[in-house]
């Protein structure tokens, strides 16, 4: 299929473009901050917010593990379950965030990193899941996501086409064929050269029943614009209310007046799209007077006088007979007597041509 549907929403072919706004850790484990971020996100016009669902020690082997970002104008070094386990949400607290966000009319949903989160989520009623690049080639952790039988929306970083099939192999073999399919590159920011937004393309072109998107890392829009006009249906994006906050992934973020320019200028954009058959618009055919020139006399003429060239000047408005209708007046006798600067009609000619 080339469309899902979560919450109400058509997603993908003849549908506008479903911006989401991904929260990620960006709270920073306070709750009250994420709740504000779900007020911001709403107010920018997104369609969706996405939560990450984890509890650190389930995914992280250890202290050792060693993870270096930039917060605040700094590099930072700690461990990645010092840094997870700081970022964490209570569980208790989803279930408030995601009724918040759908009294705002957002779609919510969250990416769960195990089947525990995973479960606490199908409790709260999302209707829908996100898959991480991180855990494309996580396919057990699929699989039960899959046979939840909701739509799933993966990204695709640092995977190879291998990977990606294989991915939508585990969630057919429990019988869930909705999953979108977002190009994605793993590193954060990600740099314009690197972004290869023609990936969207080879995916439409392999994967014909999915709906496509693009999870983006890299800063500003113009990667986010380029998507959509390659037919992006899907545009996933980190969301922060002040890149200056202490974490990995605030400086790189959208802030609440870039998406909302986002979500502007995608509007802007899916309507200049517009239709791809080859004919004027309604208000060009109503230009064509005003813009377009005629055949018109250029001196008196007497019935019966044969047209030549010279008799002939091309001007505005264009409601008489077109240039290109030349060689159909050029050697004919006029049925009646004209003066200078008529629009010339067939009407004005004996004989058809």
């Amino acid at each position: 299929m080339s469309n899902i549907k979560i919450e109400g929403r058509n997603i993908g072919e003849g549908h506008p473009c479903f911006i989401i706004a991904e929260i990620g850790v960006n709270h920073n484990g306070d709750v009250d901050i994420a709740h504000k971020m779900i007020d911001a996100i709403a107010d920018a016009g997104a369609d969706c917010v996405k939560f990450q669902t984890f509890s650190a020690s389930e995914f992280v082997n250890g202290d050792d593990e060693i993870y270096e970002y930039i917060s605040q104008g700094k590099v930072v070094r700690e461990s990645q379950l010092a840094m997870f386990t700081r970022l964490e949400i209570n569980y208790g607290d989803f279930g408030k965030l995601l009724e918040h966000a759908r009294q705002r009319g957002l779609v919510a949903f969250s990416t769960p990193t195990d089947p525990a989160a995973a479960d606490l989520l199908e409790g709260l009623g999302v209707n829908a899941y996100k898959i991480g690049s991180d855990d494309l080639v996580y396919t057990p952790f699929l699989k039960y996501i899959g046979a939840k039988a909701k739509p799933v929306i993966i990204s695709t970083g640092m995977a190879d086409v291998d990977d990606i099939k294989r991915a939508l192999d585990a969630f057919r073999s429990v019988g869930n064929d909705e999953i979108a399919i977002l190009h994605c590159i793993s590193l954060y920011p990600t740099p314009p050269e690197q972004a290869n937004l023609n990936q969207i393309i080879s995916l439409k072109e392999m994967f014909p029943d999915n709906v496509i998107g693009f999870s983006d890392h890299s800063e500003g829009i113009t990667a986010d614009l380029g998507a959509t006009m390659l037919g992006a249906h899907i545009i996933e994006k980190h969301f922060t209310l002040d890149k200056n906050m202490q974490g990995p992934d605030q400086w790189f973020s959208m802030d609440p007046e870039e998406l909302t320019d986002l979500v502007s200028n995608v509007r802007r954009l899916e309507a200049s799209m517009g239709s791809a058959s080859l004919t004027p618009t309604s208000g060009e055919v109503e230009m064509r007077r005003a813009a377009r020139r005629s055949i018109v006399i250029n001196r008196d003429l007497a019935a019966g006088y044969i047209l030549s060239e010279s008799d002939i000047r091309y001007q505005r408005p264009g409601d008489g007979l077109m240039p290109y209708e030349i060689d159909r007046v050029v050697g004919r006798a006029l049925a009646q007597d004209l003066a200078a600067n008529t629009l010339l009609s067939l009407d004005h000619l004996e004989g058809e041509g």
